[in-house]
């Protein structure tokens, strides 16, 4: 029980530090000579607990996947069924955004980018996990509809399309560009697709 629990600790460990990384280096990275000196392990150690990078990097978008829906989905369900939960996800979702430089950015977001024109596990991986979070803004979006809060015939999927938009230009400007003005230009562009999705 206590060496599972050890190795479940060590794996932790390990892939905190890789979180670390990706967010500043990207998944170029995530190579296990860096993780190595990141964390003061040997390679065969990290070995002992990830058999090959490819299988570090897809358990690394497990980890961001449940990091940040313990950050930006789990609190908003607090918040009541509507509008009001969905106006709370994409509010933790813009912080999210916003964090420390060392923990900096959406990393799945920046991803997506560097494995755009790659094929393999890793972008399929990627992919799902892009894939879940569009489809769980959409249930939101009609989850609104059904309340009453936005109108009957608003189109979910293209709802949802410029919200990703506001996010990946929100996302540049704060990260990249590094606008002070950033989340005040995103909070009023959020604030222009509600009101035109609103039940009038």
């Amino acid at each position: 029980m206590t060496v599972k629990h050890n190795e479940q600790r060590t794996r932790s460990l390990i892939l905190q530090a890789a979180f670390e990384i990706v967010c500043i280096y990207g998944f170029a990275g995530v190579t296990l000579g860096n993780l190595a000196k990141h964390i003061g392990m040997s390679k065969s150690g990290l070995f002992a607990h990830f058999k090959s990078i490819e299988q570090l990097h897809l358990e690394l978008i497990k980890h961001i996947g449940n990091v940040f829906r313990s950050e930006v989905v789990s609190p908003a369900q607090d918040v009541a069924e509507g509008l009001p939960r969905l106006e709370a996800t994409i509010s933790n979702w813009l912080i999210w955004a916003s964090r420390p430089t060392e923990l900096g950015g959406a990393p799945l977001l920046a991803s997506f980018f560097e494995f755009d024109d790659r094929e393999g596990s890793v972008r399929d991986s990627l992919l799902e996990e892009g894939s879940g979070w569009c489809t769980h803004l959409r249930q939101l979006a009609i989850q609104a509809v059904a309340m009453g809060d936005f109108r009957q015939d608003l189109d979910a999927e293209q709802f949802v399309f410029e919200l990703c938009g506001i996010y990946f230009s929100f996302h540049v400007s704060e990260r990249f560009m590094r606008h002070s003005g950033s989340h005040g230009f995103a909070t009023v562009a959020v604030k222009g697709l509600v009101d035109r999705a609103r039940r009038h």
